[in-house]
């Protein structure tokens, strides 16, 4: 009997606890009881300098076809070496490689890549002259076209400029112009070139149009950034078409201004190319006195004038060596650049005095008056524009703007010194902050800290390979900079929180040090 009374008290306990249970499953908790798991830790070092993983991609690489008239393409898995650019190791590739029986090499092995700059979107290739070895017109319109194609199907990549020992190629004297689109016929472009070619020797001549890099001064006059414009001429003055759109200034006037006037004839005579004894070919401008009362007025320096006039005649002309402005006559033959004076003995400016003023343009993610996030477009080097540490170092020179129409929403100054590092790898950015920084966030209000974030993480995330940032104070991983926005997860950008116009130009604050 005892056993069986046992046995029921166990069962009754056992009801009641599945009956507690069942009960239980369906009791709501309060959101403060839920606790949400941690992140996994991340094995992580001090984060020092500049790192970031190269990862291999995928690029389909044309040939000029064996028959001469179209493109076959491999794909090539491209890594770049570190120090190199994406676009030269996919140039380099694209020269070296050996493709099947179907397709012809771009080269005997001579040709060179002497350099790539990427600006604004557009890719201009430099080649060595052993480009010039080929056997026909036909087969060096087939070399440039094909790196065309290749770099066009990049991302990012929207023009493509290619230079031979610094000068821009043609065939008859026609410029060859910026490539935009991807071309599937050789014969059917030299054929168009031809027509193109007669039509101008026509009593009646019919209008050429070409794509062309016009290079403009930068407001805070530190670099000289490119903008890819139409010119369209009838005749084979050129330079007269390409001073014309140095006139017009540029067509996004919120970093860069025109460095020739319009509306003011400052040019004595009609711009002419001349052969010298040498055998280079110049071209010549001869401005009035009244060039340095303009330079006066608009608050240029007489290297931007130049650097704008050289870089972007020797980007188009066909086959022109140098360029000599002179004043009444006189060549310029020097020109004061802040801390360095390029010389010029022979009077004569190439392309590659100026080539180390070419910049870019950067969308940084700063706040308004309104206290909105706001895209801003900025000059940077081109270098900056395509590195995480120099876009944050530049975002930082916009802390502690006071009544500035943007800045960072941090009351005191932000140095390079505050950003101790950048890693990328795997699509996510790691930002290493100072103790300094995260001082500086301590008083700042919710709104404020959300936008100093996702400033950060919005600016980061417009790189090719980003599409995450994780936050680290002094090597650790931070909860929070003020207690609001949780940074122990990597933050996608939030592009629900920016403002959609970009307010009124503004004055560039000066950087805490130089920029890189």
């Amino acid at each position: 009997m005892r056993k069986y009374l046992t046995l029921l008290i166990l069962f009754t306990a056992v009801a009641v606890a599945l009956s507690g249970c069942v009960f239980n499953r369906h009791a709501p908790e309060a959101a403060s009881d839920i606790a949400l798991p941690e992140p996994e830790p991340e094995a992580q070092d001090m984060i020092l300098g500049e790192r970031a993983e190269a990862s291999a991609v995928d690029v389909a690489l044309y040939f000029p076809a064996s028959d001469g008239a179209g493109f076959s393409s491999v794909t090539r898995s491209i890594r770049a070496e570190p120090g190199e650019a994406f676009l030269e190791a996919v140039v380099r590739s694209l020269l070296s490689a050996r493709p099947g029986s179907e397709s012809m090499a771009l080269s005997n092995g001579d040709t060179r890549l002497l350099s790539c700059e990427y600006a604004c979107g557009t890719a201009t290739v430099n080649l060595s002259i052993d480009a010039r070895g080929v056997q026909s017109p036909q087969e060096l319109l087939a070399l440039e076209t094909a790196i065309g194609n290749t770099l066009l199907g990049i991302e990012g990549v929207g023009g493509v400029n290619v230079l031979i020992g610094g000068q821009s190629e043609g065939l008859w004297q026609l410029p060859l112009g910026v490539q935009t689109e991807m071309v599937s016929s050789v014969t059917a472009s030299y054929a168009q070139l031809q027509a193109e070619r007669d039509r101008l020797q026509a009593p009646d001549a019919m209008p050429v149009s070409r794509k062309a890099l016009v290079y403009f001064p930068t407001v805070d006059s530190s670099w000289l950034v490119p903008e890819l414009r139409d010119v369209v001429f009838q005749t084979n003055d050129y330079a007269g078409a390409l001073i014309a759109l140095l006139q017009s200034g540029p067509l996004d006037d919120g970093c860069a201004i025109a460095s020739i006037p319009e509306g003011v004839e400052l040019l004595d005579d009609r711009p002419g190319v001349e052969v010298l004894p040498s055998g280079e070919r110049v071209l010549s401008l001869n401005f009035s006195s009244a060039l340095a009362n303009y330079l006066a007025f608009s608050g240029l320096e007489v290297w931007e004038l130049s650097g704008s006039i050289v870089l972007t005649a020797c980007s188009f002309l066909p086959e022109i060596d140098a360029v000599r402005i002179m004043v009444n006559g006189d060549p310029i033959t020097m020109c004061d650049m802040g801390d360095s004076i390029i010389t010029f003995p022979d009077g004569l400016m190439r392309r590659r005095d100026f080539s180390s003023c070419i910049g870019s343009i950067a969308t940084l993610y700063l706040v308004n008056s309104k206290n909105q996030l706001q895209p801003v477009k900025r000059a940077v080097s081109t270098r900056s524009a395509y590195s995480a540490r120099n876009l944050l170092t530049k975002l930082f020179s916009y802390a502690g703007g006071g009544g500035a129409v943007v800045r960072l929403p941090v009351s005191q100054n932000l140095y390079p010194e505050d950003l101790l590092g950048v890693s990328i790898s795997d699509g996510i950015a790691r930002i290493n902050l100072s103790s300094g920084f995260y001082r500086a966030c301590q008083s700042i209000s919710p709104e404020d800290e959300r936008n100093l974030v996702y400033a950060m993480v919005n600016t980061l995330c417009q790189l090719d390979d980003v599409r995450a940032v994780r936050f680290y104070v002094e090597g650790l991983a931070a909860d929070t900079l003020a207690g609001s926005v949780y940074l122990k997860s990597p933050l996608l950008p939030n592009p629900g929180i920016v403002a959609a116009t970009e307010p009124p130009l503004a004055t560039e604050p000066p950087l805490a040090t130089a920029e890189p």
